[in-house]
This record gives structure tokens, sequence and C-alpha cells, in this order.
């Protein structure tokens, strides 16, 4: 019970950094650049990068929601 605790508090940690890492780059990094060069949006951009960006939210949602049904489906040594 010690060692899923541990791995948790890991697997945690981890995914913290990458949801900060993706956040920064996403959302501050990318289009700051575009902002700070005085790169002048289009509605065709602004639409592509909307669509990117719910399609990004709908697939993370999914994969949120059915990866521990999976996991648990799956369980230790294929038992759930």
């Amino acid at each position: 019970m010690k060692e899923n605790g541990h791995q948790l508090s890991k697997d945690a940690k981890l995914c913290k950094k990458w949801a900060f890492g993706l956040t920064v780059l996403l959302i501050i990094a990318f289009p700051g650049i575009m902002f700070i060069t005085g790169y002048s949006y289009s509605l065709g951009f602004f639409k592509g990068w909307t669509y990117l960006s719910f399609s990004w939210l709908i697939i993370a949602g999914l994969y949120i929601a059915f990866r521990p049904v999976v996991e648990y489906m799956k369980g230790e040594g294929g038992k759930p």
C-alpha cells in the first residue's frame, strides 16, 4: 500500500510538471511571441487556433475520463 502511495505521489509530480510546461508553452509563450512581433491575427488563424484548442480539450477530457476505467479493468494480474 505504501508503494502505491509513493508511486501516486511521483506520478502526480510528473503530471504537474507537464501541465505547467504545456500551459506556459501553449498559452503564454507561443501566442506571446506572435504578439510581441506584431503579428496580426486573421479570422482564419483565430478559427484554426480555436478548433485546435477545443480539439485538444476534448481529447484530453476523454483521456482523463476513460484512462482510470481502463486501468481498473486491466487491474493487477489481469483481475479487476
